[in-house]
């Protein structure tokens, strides 16, 4: 299993626009000042049954933290059969002292590989939050990630 932790900001993409010679285009939104949404997610890879699977929890208006990543995988373990494998980056929030705690106490069934620190072509996980390409190309199968990593 690929774990991975990202966020969304709610603003608007602001793209080049065409406006009259001399006025600056106003791009106007409504809500509050700086809205984002976090979301933890797992890619999962079924050895026998050779099924993906896709997990994710949404945290409106804060930041993934230790204890939501405990969460999540006390959530997965209950969803998910059998022996555990979670491949995930060396973030702050997978070192947390409170993760390792959990991490020894579920060492029955959980086991964790670290990915290098700056190796998101690793983790297929990275891909889950990508916005669809701008101009997708006809021969691109929805769903596969714009990457060239060994995964895919």
């Amino acid at each position: 299993m690929f774990l991975d932790e990202g966020g969304f900001s709610l603003l608007p993409l602001v793209r080049r626009t065409w406006a009259p010679a001399g006025e600056t285009p106003i791009l106007r939104r409504v809500g509050r000042h700086r809205q984002k949404v976090s979301a933890i997610s797992a890619v999962t890879v079924s050895p026998r049954r050779r099924r993906l699977g896709l997990y994710y929890r949404f945290l409106p208006d804060r930041s993934a933290k230790a204890p939501d990543v405990i969460e999540f995988l006390r959530h997965l373990l209950r969803h998910i059969r059998g022996r555990v494998i979670v491949l995930w980056d060396p973030s702050n929030s997978h070192k947390a002292l409170i993760v390792n705690a959990f991490l020894r106490k579920v060492s029955a069934r959980l086991e964790v590989e670290w990915l290098p620190a700056y190796a998101p072509e690793l983790n297929p996980d990275e891909h889950a939050a990508d916005p669809p390409p701008r101009n997708p190309s006809p021969w691109s199968r929805v769903g596969r990630p714009r990457s060239n990593g060994p995964f895919f």
